[in-house]
């Protein structure tokens, strides 16, 4: 019984380190950033590219926010990945008056092989993956490419995404989540010193790291995490930059954001299988640490299917007392970790304030999404983990983004 109350109490440990790791960053890295950008640092080029599926609605915008940037030396490289919809006929029209590269493929065989084939046209030593729904602050390019000048085993700045669709509950709901969980998440995991993975929808790499690990993965459904970990075993680095702001489009409907997180869980599962054996070999404590995240999330998520099916059969099988009142564990559970995450939301979207003002009061009509979370990343886990266990070497993973929601910021 006592070990089964630990791995049901895995989420509450998870959230204590997220708001340990969190305070720290803040305190000792964070704060101490510049509010302003070098600007000087502008004669270091950056190549952009912005692989493009089926995006007509979205790319005309992404391209010419692009274009727009102050930052002086840089170049676009628009990637047409065989959309079947007007997304090249966009591209071809803007092309008339703009100057940036196209190519255009004509068999959609999905983002990592768009990538690689726009890398071929880069002529710069930094390069900037965005997403074809994403808007750049201004200011961001020179915080990313900052990080870069005096650590040559950096391999890549994730920025920090913010969500421009609000105008339903969900949109808003994601929008508290990447303030809080996941900046959380990320300033946690820098203070180990491995970052899970990139953000696929805006980072900054070093392009001799890239041709390092023999650039992005065609075979595996999500390239960002896929590249993360190839850095993590090349013994390359990965930074967090939260001063670098970027505006995507987050899904608005049920189904659109069950179809992102399938994916998601299945791209983080495609990778545990594969780098299992050279993560072990490692014997990096950072590494271990995320193995350790990864492989009890698996075994958590399975136990709770266990308990509940065990509870239809028996109802009062992991009933027990405590302070004179009968609680099961996943209730008891679900309360403690609703309460510390209460503490968790107030502490990141107060540090995450400095870049975007959200009403800390959210964090009360919010307060129960943490264990919605878990929830969530449960279904989807067992969802997707026999996706992942037949994962095809070699075979190009293809996949079309979710429902965009509603532009309007």
């Amino acid at each position: 019984m006592k070990i089964f109350s630990l791995l049901l109490m895995y989420p509450l440990f998870m959230s204590i380190f997220w708001v340990i790791g969190t305070i720290f960053y803040a305190l000792f890295i964070e704060l101490r950033l510049k509010k302003q950008p070098n600007r000087h640092i502008g004669d270091h080029g950056i190549s952009f590219l912005i692989p493009c599926f089926n995006e007509e609605e979205t790319i005309k915008e992404t391209i010419e926010s692009v274009l727009k940037l102050e930052f002086p030396n840089k170049e676009v490289i628009v990637i047409n990945d065989g959309s079947s919809d007007r997304s090249a006929e966009v591209i071809e029209t803007l092309k008339e008056h703009l100057n940036f590269t196209f190519v255009n493929l004509t068999v959609n065989q999905g983002k990592a092989n768009a990538l690689n084939e726009g890398i071929k046209y880069a002529k710069f030593d930094y390069i900037m993956g965005i997403d074809a729904d994403t808007v750049v602050d201004n200011d961001a390019p020179y915080y990313m490419i900052e990080n870069f000048l005096n650590d040559p085993d950096l391999a890549a700045v994730t920025g920090n995404p913010r969500i421009r669709n609000k105008s339903s509950i969900l949109g808003k709901i994601q929008a508290v989540e990447y303030a809080s969980m996941v900046g959380s998440i990320k300033r946690a995991q820098s203070i180990t010193g491995k970052i899970n993975t990139i953000s696929g929808v805006f980072t900054l790499f070093r392009k001799s790291a890239i041709t390092q690990v023999n650039k992005w993965d065609i075979d595996m459904i999500t390239e960002d995490i896929a590249i993360s970990w190839k850095f993590h075993l090349s013994n390359l680095k990965i930074k967090y930059e939260p001063r670098a702001l970027c505006w995507m489009l987050v899904p608005e409907t049920v189904g659109g954001l069950w179809k992102q997180r399938i994916r998601w869980a299945q791209g983080g599962q495609e990778v545990l299988i594969r780098d299992f054996k050279n993560a072990i070999k490692s014997k990096h404590p950072a590494i271990y640490l995320l193995l350790f995240e990864q492989i009890f999330s698996l075994v958590w998520i399975y136990l709770i299917l266990s308990i509940l099916i065990l509870s239809v059969i028996n109802m009062n099988f992991f009933d027990y007392y405590y302070m004179e009142y009968q609680f099961t564990i996943v209730i008891l559970s679900a309360l403690i970790l609703t309460f510390i995450n209460i503490i968790q939301f107030t502490i990141s979207l107060f540090i995450d304030s400095r870049y975007e003002k959200i009403n800390i009061l959210t964090v009360f009509f919010l307060s129960w999404y943490p264990t919605i979370y878990w929830i969530i990343n449960a279904l989807v886990a067992i969802i997707a983990f026999p996706k992942a266990l037949k994962r095809k070497k070699g075979v190009f993973a293809t996949w079309s983004s979710p429902d965009r929601g509603n532009i309007k910021r």
